[in-house]
């Protein structure tokens, strides 16, 4: 019996984590990005550009908020802004990058001390919450890239 259970635990273990991690992404919209604004492979920022373990929120559902805490890398680049969440949550979860051009809007908010950054996305549910120094340099490159040359 503890053969069998310790032969099946990985497995279950394993089978959870895909299915909580793909329902995540269901559910928050990061799916629905993907579809629409899926990165190039291999595509890549320069380091100076990266914001590495950050935490974002996806509000597909106002009830039923995606958080990504910690675990997202957020990355400015002269075609868009590209999200990559770590390795071990990638299943469902493919990099994004979303041209400057589809962002409709960046507004800035905070409360209690947290300041944020919602970026919304031309026909895609889901607004982006990205906190912090990150969400600030988000919108700041979004209004350079919007200015007419």
């Amino acid at each position: 019996m503890a053969t069998v259970l310790a032969l099946v635990s990985p497995v279950a273990f394993v089978a959870i984590w895909l299915l909580v991690t793909g329902f995540i992404s269901m559910l928050g919209g990061w799916h629905g990005l993907a579809d629409r604004y899926g990165a190039p492979d291999g595509f890549e920022v320069e380091p100076e550009q990266r914001f590495r373990f950050r935490s974002i929120v996806l509000r597909r559902l106002a009830l039923f908020p995606a958080r990504y805490r910690g675990c997202v890398t957020v990355s400015l680049a002269p075609g868009g802004l590209h999200l990559a969440v770590l390795f071990v949550f990638r299943f469902r979860h493919p990099p994004l990058l979303i041209p400057w051009s589809a962002v409709v809007r960046c507004e800035e908010g905070a409360f209690l001390g947290f300041r944020w950054t919602d970026v919304a996305v031309r026909d895609v549910d889901p607004v982006i919450r990205i906190y912090a120094g990150a969400g600030a340099a988000v919108a700041a490159e979004w209004r350079r890239q919007a200015k007419p040359v």
